[in-house]
């Protein structure tokens, strides 16, 4: 009966080693923005996502946030992902002006500047990102990132 007992302790410690070994974690931070409408997507994406531009990133690690009147007159709302498995993202994000849920060019994209604010994690600056400038690890909560909206 013991021996069955610690089997059976055994194989319920492999699971639920398993099922609990993959830590998750927290990304937040702050979006400021100078429109006064529009919505604000954000997506948390890895380098291979943000490759393939236009998609976005999976459902959990992506965010549409309808600003409040007293969010739109602050000019910045609060972004929160969590249960975020351990890697290496950036963070993407547009105001959607017309509300079609994408970033959008005033011609064919990669040609013509975008019409509509968008950021990214990193450094301010214009025109399409570099994932080195932009990435970050997460291995730990990440709080306090600052991202500014900005027409090219």
């Amino acid at each position: 009966m013991f021996k069955k007992a610690m089997l059976f302790l055994a194989a319920l410690l492999v699971l639920s080693a398993s099922a609990y070994g993959q830590e998750k974690f927290t990304v937040s931070g702050e979006i400021s923005f100078d429109e006064k409408r529009g919505e604000i997507h954000v997506w948390l994406k890895t380098q291979e996502e943000l490759d393939k531009q236009g998609e976005p990133a999976p459902p959990a690690r992506s965010l549409m946030i309808k600003p409040s009147p007293q969010q739109l007159k602050a000019k910045k709302v609060i972004f929160k992902f969590v249960d975020v498995p351990k890697g290496i993202y950036c963070i993407f994000c547009i105001q959607d002006l017309n509300k079609n849920g994408k970033l959008d060019y005033h011609g064919a994209r990669g040609t013509t500047p975008p019409i509509e604010p968008y950021g990214y994690s990193g450094p301010a600056f214009f025109g399409p990102a570099q994932w080195d400038d932009i990435k970050f690890k997460v291995d730990k909560d990440i709080k306090d990132i600052e991202i500014g909206l900005q027409r090219w």
